[in-house]
């Protein structure tokens, strides 16, 4: 994947290998294929990870989950680029309020 790619990640994903950009869709395979790692923003309706996987099974269901999504929004490259250094740019992503 591309840095361009990465810097559309949605900013709710944990860093780590695995991440989803801000064009899923919510068609919900990540979340049956790897529970737990794969998780629904309600507010926005899509996936993102929420946590990194730890077992071999989890490795396996989000490989699944990158090969087996239908938009491609599912990337296993965030080792590639500093999650640090590159913010995610997603210009319609508010994140929570933290008074709410």
């Amino acid at each position: 994947m591309s840095l361009e790619t990465f810097k559309i990640r949605w900013p709710r994903n944990v860093p780590g290998r695995f991440y989803v950009d801000a064009t899923c869709l919510d068609c919900d395979l990540c979340r049956a294929l790897a529970p737990g790692v794969f998780v629904r923003d309600e507010e926005h309706g899509n996936s993102y990870v929420g946590r990194q996987p730890e077992t071999p099974e989890e490795v396996s269901g989000c490989l699944e989950a990158v090969a087996g999504c239908p938009q491609e929004e599912v990337h296993d490259d965030g080792l590639q680029f500093d999650w640090q250094a590159i913010p995610p740019v997603v210009p319609w992503f508010q994140p929570p309020s933290k008074n709410a």
